[in-house]
């Protein structure tokens, strides 16, 4: 029988320490595995914190995603004590399309878990549920129902004295108008027509009816180019001319207004003007007025010894100037 020596004992010991300090027993095991964003580790392995080389982890999908086809779901520990790159072997689930409200739109285009889709309704509706989105969940399924847009009321429209209106409806909504009439010989003041907007009122006030009866209108030194007889009621028009040789201060043409009231006011005519005639050198001529107007003339004449050359007489025309130059006096 082959016995050790104690110092032959002693010297095994030794190798063996070394051994163990060179080649450690956990070298190339590997720590936990990191939970995924889209995969958690399977139950079984959740105890463990020290995997051996070559061992694998099976991962599932976490909730709101489906296994991808073909893709492993296994990762393998490695000599060098990390874990196989994994693919991405869980993918979003889909809800499948949202849905288009009535009267509205959906904004969105990801249907996916976790994912939202936003609503509006149209112009003239107003959002009638207290959610105005939606979200993809876990289960594959949209959360709440398709939003619902109903249309934009209007209270019924005023009822206007001496005057209808062409509706017996009971309910206005978004875009219906309505017309008003008034009893015969009485004007409508205002719209005629109003609307029902997507604000829920009317587009204008209701209109009234009211007697509207303008006076002849007459203009001094001028003549009715249209509107020659009455009656004028409202937005009766008359236009005026003034006579030759008269100059118009303000409108030529005028309205009957819902005051019985020509607007603007009726103009007047005033002869044209002209400035006072030059006077020359060596002559004069026969008047000192101060204010000179249509044809009004002026005689000019030369001193002893000296000719006229031009016009003696010259007159004030419709435009507002002299007939000619004055002449002037050679000697």
């Amino acid at each position: 029988m082959f016995l050790l020596t104690n110092t032959m004992r002693n010297h095994w010991i030794l190798l063996l320490v070394c051994l163990f300090a060179f080649f450690p027993a956990s070298q190339g095991n590997c720590t936990a595995p990191l939970n995924l964003v889209f995969g958690v580790v399977g139950e079984e392995f959740l105890i463990k914190d020290d995997f051996s080389v070559n061992s694998t982890v099976t991962y599932t999908c976490r909730p709101g995603y489906i296994r991808s086809p073909g893709i492993s779901n296994t990762i393998t520990c490695l000599s060098d004590s990390t874990w196989s790159t994994p693919g991405e072997f869980c993918k979003h689930k889909s809800c499948g399309n949202p849905g288009e409200p009535e009267n509205g739109e959906m904004h969105g285009e990801d249907f996916l878990f976790g994912s939202r889709v936003n609503y509006t309704c149209n112009i003239g509706y107003n959002m009638e549920s207290k959610r105005d989105y939606r979200e993809c969940l876990a289960d594959g399924t949209w959360s709440n129902a398709v939003p619902v847009c109903s249309v934009q009321v209007c209270s019924p429209p005023n009822a206007i004295t001496d005057g209808s209106f062409n509706s017996d409806k009971t309910d206005y909504v978004y875009q219906d108008a309505v017309t008003y009439t008034c009893k015969s010989g009485l004007s409508l003041i205002g719209e005629a027509s109003i609307l029902c907007t997507s604000h829920g009122n009317w587009s204008s006030d209701s209109p009234q009816c009211k007697v509207v009866d303008c006076i002849n209108p007459e203009v001094q030194n001028a003549e009715k180019l249209s509107g020659f007889s009455g009656p004028y009621t409202l937005n009766s028009a008359v236009s005026f001319q003034c006579y030759k040789g008269f100059t118009m201060i303000g409108s030529g043409h005028v309205t009957c207004n819902a005051s019985s009231m020509w607007d603007p006011p009726l103009p007047t005519c005033n002869l044209q003007v002209c400035s006072p005639p030059n006077a020359i050198t060596d002559g004069l001529f026969n008047h000192d007025k101060t204010d000179y107007v249509y044809q009004d003339a002026v005689t000019y004449t030369c001193k002893r010894g000296f000719s006229l050359i031009g016009e003696a007489s010259i007159f004030c025309t419709s435009h507002g100037n002299w007939s000619s130059d004055p002449p002037q006096c050679k000697g």
